[in-house]
């Protein structure tokens, strides 16, 4: 509503400076004659009869004064019935919502990897934050109550401390160029250099730059197409029961890493003193180590230490069962 009441307080003053100089009458005379002219209600003139450059001017005055309160009831309607207010408010629902997440998934931006990513996400029940800086690109999620979301350019720093990023678990550089996603990488690193990263990149050499700025980890869409289109040529079968598991949506086996913590019951003890196959009824697939290479298949013999990550194969029942009974819990 700005622009009408700019325009409202200038035709005044206007009209105050035009009736005092050609009419020679007072400020508060001319105010009062340019108030009843603008809004036409036929209250008698302070000065009878007006000069002809008065009379030419009160012409003028009140086919702007028209104007202008026509242009200000069309932008009330605007605002009441296209939902400006509303949008304003969902606006602040949102951001209040936003405030209270801790430990979620900020996605900067909606294109067909970003959708997929939040739709795994929401299977997971997991929280996030989509953040995107065209109305079309949150077109979809605007419906949604739960679907938290913010229209903005993710590489600002305002936009990111808005979405939490300190507060963060993670965040996907989904972004449509390779320069973006380099520059969005080093603002998050800047804000928040303990938080994981992950980066789309479409070129090798921006791989390069991307994990030397900070990026724990990037994805090459590519390549990555590449590598499953030859592995379904080469081993079909592995490639459905992978992609079985990655989906969850026809089998309830599925695969998760678990964080050992410090007071973990399988902490200091070997995989084979844990005897977590014939216990739990899983598989430890592999252990990443902290700053080491993931061990695949790893031998009996191995000592399981705090920070270690287990990668688990086994139904969802039962992972869910372990993690709380050996990796939450505690001795």
């Amino acid at each position: 509503m700005w622009r009408p009441i700019v325009l409202f307080l200038s035709l005044l003053l206007i009209g105050t400076i035009g009736f005092h100089l050609i009419e020679t009458i007072s400020f508060l005379d001319s105010l009062y004659m340019t108030i009843i002219t603008v809004f036409t209600v036929g209250f008698r003139e302070i000065k009878e009869p007006l000069s002809p450059a008065g009379q030419v001017f009160t012409i003028f005055i009140i086919l702007g004064g028209v104007g202008s309160v026509m242009y200000a009831f069309t932008k009330l309607a605007e605002i009441v019935y296209e939902g400006t207010i509303n949008k304003f408010w969902r606006r602040r629902r949102m951001e209040k919502k936003i405030q209270k997440l801790k430990d979620h998934y900020i996605i900067c931006g909606h294109g067909r990897m970003g959708n997929t990513v939040r739709e795994r996400l929401e299977g997971e029940n997991l929280p996030y934050v989509v953040i995107d800086n065209s109305e079309e690109g949150l077109v979809e999620l605007r419906g949604k109550q739960d679907c938290l979301h913010m229209e903005g350019d993710a590489t600002n720093e305002d936009v990111l401390i808005k979405a939490g990023i300190k507060r963060a678990k993670a965040l996907a550089a989904l972004l449509a160029t390779d320069a973006d996603n380099l520059y969005l990488v080093m603002t998050v690193k800047l804000i928040n250099p303990s938080l994981f990263v992950l980066s789309k990149v479409m070129e090798e050499e921006a791989e390069r730059k991307i994990l030397q700025i900070g990026a724990n980890k990037v994805v090459s869409p590519y390549k990555l197409s590449g590598l499953k289109m030859a592995q379904a040529l080469i081993r079909p079968t592995l490639v459905d029961f992978l992609d079985l598991i990655i989906r969850r949506s026809e089998l309830s086996l599925s695969m998760e890493e678990l964080l050992v913590k410090k007071n973990s019951k399988i902490v200091e003890r070997t995989l084979a003193e844990c005897d977590i196959r014939r216990k739990a009824n899983i598989i430890v697939v592999a252990i990443k180590k902290p700053g080491e290479d993931i061990v695949f298949n790893p031998s009996p013999g191995v000592d399981i230490e705090s920070g270690d990550t287990l990668l688990v194969l086994g139904e969802n029942a039962d992972i869910d069962l372990f993690e709380k009974t050996y990796i939450e819990e505690g001795n």
